[in-house]
């Protein structure tokens, strides 16, 4: 396990990793062989990168107690990654109810406005049909 060195959490699973030789400058044989791994937060998604191995461990790794030591490693990640995505949708359905209320709000008041808009508009037309009634009989009448 790797601490994220932003946040602190634990990342027990690398993204990638790649073989690195290390070596001293002027030096022509390699000193020390090492497993660099890129790994990612599940909690504030910055990316780093840490050592995952060295060749004694590589070892180590290929005997049956190392691989079931990685095997738990990537379970463990696997897990808090589970346990990330299912407090994610929670949040987003619980977001969803409330957008689908405020959707069906918005609906109700845009209906009521349609239909006072609609009253009005007919007061209007019968204000209007007055009002012609009341004028076109003086425009008729002879002079």
């Amino acid at each position: 396990m790797v601490e994220c060195p932003s946040c602190g959490t634990e990342v027990a699973v690398p993204t990638q990793s790649r073989p690195a030789t290390l070596r001293k400058q002027g030096e022509e044989e390699a000193k020390t062989q090492s497993v660099v791994g890129v790994f990612e937060c599940p909690r504030c998604k910055s990316k780093f990168r840490s050592q995952v191995e060295t060749a004694g461990a590589h070892s180590e790794m290929s005997n049956a107690s190392g691989l079931v030591e990685r095997i738990n490693s990537i379970r463990e990640g696997l897990a808090q990654t589970l346990k990330t995505l299912r407090v994610k949708i929670k949040t987003l359905e619980t977001e969803r109810a409330l957008l689908l209320t405020e959707v069906e709000e918005l609906k109700r008041v845009a209906e009521s406005r349609a239909s006072a808009l609609e009253v009005e508009v007919s007061q209007l037309r019968e204000e209007i049909k007055s009002l012609r009634e009341v004028l076109e009989p003086d425009i008729n009448k002879p002079l």
